[in-house]
């Protein structure tokens, strides 16, 4: 909530400074069209900086954090009989379903020319 507050109230202060960019050069006023232009761009680039900080300290707080959790023992490689099952298992299932949407599919047809 705290987020979208600043970020509405950053887009009402950006509008406001190019509204004041703009009635200053339909004025002639150039000093305030530059200063104008010259605070909203500022501000952008405060805005960038902040933002590379952030992204900075979060890379390395994720870097500590990786860290500090323990690693698992490494498992040993799945045998071939392994792969072979899961395979197996997994073309068994895919054959299940596609011959499920079949019936489906030819049930539908049926319906369909009984029409």
């Amino acid at each position: 909530m705290r987020s979208q507050r600043a970020l509405l109230l950053g887009a009402a202060a950006a509008g406001l400074l190019s509204l004041t960019a703009v009635a200053g050069a339909v004025s002639h006023l150039w000093w305030l069209v530059v200063l104008a232009l010259a605070v909203l761009l500022s501000t952008v680039l405060l805005v960038a900086l902040d933002a590379d900080r952030r992204v900075r300290e979060l890379r390395s707080f994720v870097r500590g954090e990786l860290r500090r959790t323990e690693m698992p023992e490494p498992r040993a490689a799945p045998s071939t009989e392994d792969v072979v099952g899961t395979v197996r298992a997994l073309q068994a299932q895919y054959t299940g379903r596609l011959d499920r949407l079949q019936d489906a599919v030819e049930e539908m047809l049926r319906r369909d020319e009984r029409r």
